[in-house]
């Protein structure tokens, strides 16, 4: 409970006095604290703007480009997250102030009056003729120079990109019908037409419109949910652009983490072979062949320089490619996206795949989500709508037009009709439901037909309640239950449950360890049940949003070793050489691998790379599996390559490593799992929003389990949105 304070106006020189309070009692970083600190000494800013700039630095931490000055006084709170929840308001010393509590103290009342500080302050440039200040204030919000320079470099980038070309920047002289004929062959099938929609928009070919759209300019975004169909339309529009273009295009693939650039290059070699076994696209064959499926990361893209945020590629030194395919676009922070830009040739392509959803990236900026605002409206001006309706097997609706869309829209596809959760899909409906924020819906699908015979529903609500493919474990059998009450004395039941699934949901890759090949066996067969083993593994994942306590990372993975302990015990003693006792690995292992304990590296045991390893060539994200070589019975870390071949590491070679029976649902992104556990904390927490959970749950490729140890946190954590501030002006 705040504590009242005094409404005394501070002496000068006393707002660092509170604002290193703050840092004390948890409320803001050192980074934070420092900014202030520096600014002070330079003596450019009175104490109003050292108020701004730690509220700017904070924000920062937190994904925020910049600090909006409105939603500062109307609402700090659910702005800023200070005092953060769960915090305490006192330090050892006095009593803690909010920050609007320290502005009023400093004298500012209105917006008025901070904007009055900032024109004042020498620390501050409201110009982009100006180059010396720290901080930046435009457009309502201010900013650190630095992330103010990246968006006002994006914004520049994608404006000269999104100029319209004729027919299409790379067809601006192939005839209407041309373009049709080829869309046609490439998307033969129309559209779901079983599908029933009030608005008919789920009977459009969005896939083909997609395609269609991206021909127009340099610049394309092609989002929508899992099994929408992106790596269907992108592999499609890649196969258009070859055709289409005098000489062969130079396409790159790339993602933003190792991980979701192999599945990147799996999923578009998949698609490629679909392709070239397709009677139907006989005639495309030889295009087909220019097509590569390799893909990279960002990074290793653009050439990054380790130890600083420099890169190889960049304006003076442009990649040599026409076409860039970036996937997992939401996963793309400010800083990258400006520096992936800045590499790009004038006259390259830029197509940006991804989930507008789905998570933002860890590091500040939420780029894919600003360019994708109101897509599910459409948004597209009369000369969008008419070339796309050109295109259409079927009328568009009409709310799609809008006299006034802005720029950006024009060049963003929604794909709308998921492959993958059709409406027999629990998984389907959930992240349907969690996506608007529908927290009782949600709870009602997971509850299923017992809670809606409860609530008195009908047979038939009864009946649309209950899907197979989700299942949850709760503390108590209903959520109108104050379960922080209950939660001590029914945690050893939601315990024993959560043991029972994790033993049966990993038993599968922990048979598969069983059938090791004996040392004559050939390479080929080694591999394979290599691959067996990962492949079961990657069956069944636990996800968790946060690091520590019970149900976080760290917990997890300590409990689940112990659970598996007696199977994993199994699998020592059928190893050769093996006698020690297994021990829990450490949450995470840090230093050369040949100093750590020996019952650390136990069969069975996943692994995560937690640092990018150049030497091995590991990114963070990767994940490999400690088996026994059949070859001379000692340990390796087997990991499969971006080219699917695998290798064999020693275990004294792997330096930052994690046990990854349960992950965090940031480390999930670009995965899916066929069976999903997502378990969230028993205690509310900031890092918990609607992205994350849709997220987590929309991993799960075939079956979803929800560990809920209090109903309130599900609620909390499916109306709570991530609106990260920002002000790409386009």
């Amino acid at each position: 409970m705040n504590k009242v304070v005094s409404n005394d106006v501070y002496n000068e020189g006393t707002a660092l006095t509170e604002l290193e309070a703050w840092y004390n009692a948890g409320w803001i970083r050192a980074l934070d604290l420092n900014l202030a600190r520096f600014l002070q000494s330079e003596q450019v800013a009175d104490e109003r703007v050292l108020v701004l700039a730690v509220l700017l630095s904070h924000q920062v931490g937190r994904g925020h480009v910049c600090l909006p000055l409105k939603e500062l006084f109307g609402s700090p709170q659910l702005l800023l997250n200070l005092p953060p929840a769960h915090s305490r308001f006192t330090d050892e010393e006095h009593e803690l102030v909010s920050p609007l509590q320290l502005l009023t103290r400093l004298g500012v009342t209105t917006e008025a009056d901070l904007e009055g500080a900032l024109s004042a302050s020498e620390a501050v440039a409201d110009s982009p003729q100006t180059d010396v200040t720290p901080l930046v204030y435009q457009h309502g919000a201010l900013y650190l120079r630095r992330y103010w320079h990246y968006e006002a470099r994006i914004a520049s980038a994608l404006q000269e990109r999104m100029q319209l070309s004729g027919q299409g920047s790379r067809a601006p002289d192939i005839a209407a019908e041309t373009l049709q004929q080829a869309l046609d062959e490439l998307f033969p099938h129309a559209a779901d037409s079983t599908t029933s929609s009030p608005t008919g928009i789920e009977r459009v070919n969005w896939q083909k419109l997609a395609c269609a759209n991206t021909l127009r300019s340099r610049f394309s975004v092609i989002t929508g949910g899992p099994g929408t169909g992106k790596t269907y339309t992108v592999v499609r529009l890649l196969a258009m652009l070859q055709r289409l273009a005098a000489e062969p295009l130079r396409i790159r693939l790339a993602a933003p983490t190792g991980k979701a650039a192999a599945r990147l290059k799996e999923s578009i070699s998949n698609a490629l072979h679909e392709m070239q076994q397709s009677t139907e696209l006989s005639e495309w064959q030889q295009v087909l062949q220019r097509i590569e499926s390799d893909s990279s990361t960002l990074h290793k893209l653009l050439g990054v320089q380790q130890g600083t945020r420099k890169f190889r590629h960049h304006r003076g030194n442009p990649l040599s490619l026409d076409v860039l395919v970036v996937d997992e676009a939401s996963m793309v922070d400010i800083e990258l996206m400006d520096a992936t830009l800045e590499a790009l040739p004038a006259h390259a392509q830029l197509i940006l795949l991804g989930d507008k959803d789905q998570l933002a990236s860890v590091e500040a900026g939420a780029v894919l989500g600003q360019l994708c605002q109101g897509a599910e409206q459409g948004g597209y001006n009369q000369q969008s709508f008419d070339y796309l309706q050109s295109f259409s097997d079927t009328p568009l609706p009409d709310f799609l037009r809008a006299a006034d869309g802005p720029s950006y829209l024009q060049h963003v596809v929604m794909l709308r009709v998921s492959r993958r959760f059709d409406g027999r899909s629990g998984v389907g409906h959930l992240a349907y439901a969690i996506n608007a924020g529908d927290s009782k819906r949600a709870a009602q699908l997971l509850l299923g037909s017992q809670a809606a015979e409860a609530a008195g529903a009908s047979h038939e609500q009864q009946t649309a309640n209950s899907f197979s493919d989700i299942a949850v474990l709760q503390s108590t059998g209903t959520e109108t239950v104050s379960q922080r009450q209950l939660f001590a004395q029914q945690q050893p039941a939601l315990t024993e449950d959560l043991r029972r699934l994790c033993v049966q949901g990993f038993s599968g890759y922990l048979q598969q360890i069983k059938q090791r090949p004996d040392a004559q066996a050939s390479d080929d067969d080694i591999d394979t049940w290599a691959r067996s083993v990962l492949a079961g593994y990657s069956n069944f994942q636990l996800l968790t949003p946060v690091r520590e306590g019970e149900f976080g990372v760290a917990g997890l993975n300590a409990q689940i070793e112990r659970w598996l302990k007696s199977a994993l015990q199994t699998l020592k003693k059928t190893a050769a050489g093996e006698s020690e006792p297994l021990q829990p690995a450490l949450a995470t292992e840090k230093g050369n691998g040949a100093n750590q304990a020996s019952e650390q590296w136990y069969e069975g045991r996943p692994v995560m790379i937690t640092e990018n390893d150049y030497s091995l060539n590991l990114r963070n994200g990767d994940i490999g599996m400690v088996l026994v070589s059949p070859r001379d019975g000692r340990k390796r870390v087997v990991f499969v390559d971006s080219d699917n071949t695998l290798r064999w590491i020693l275990p004294s070679r792997l330096r930052e490593v994690q046990t990854v029976f349960a992950m965090t649902v940031h480390k999930s992104q670009g995965s899916e799992f066929t069976h999903t556990v997502m378990v969230l904390p028993e205690q509310d927490n900031p890092v918990l929003c609607r992205e994350l959970v849709y997220t987590g749950v929309t991993r799960a490729k075939k079956q979803l389990t929800m560990v809920v140890p209090d109903w309130h946190v599900f609620h909390q954590s499916v109306q709570r949105r991530t609106l990260r501030a920002g002000r790409l002006h386009l």
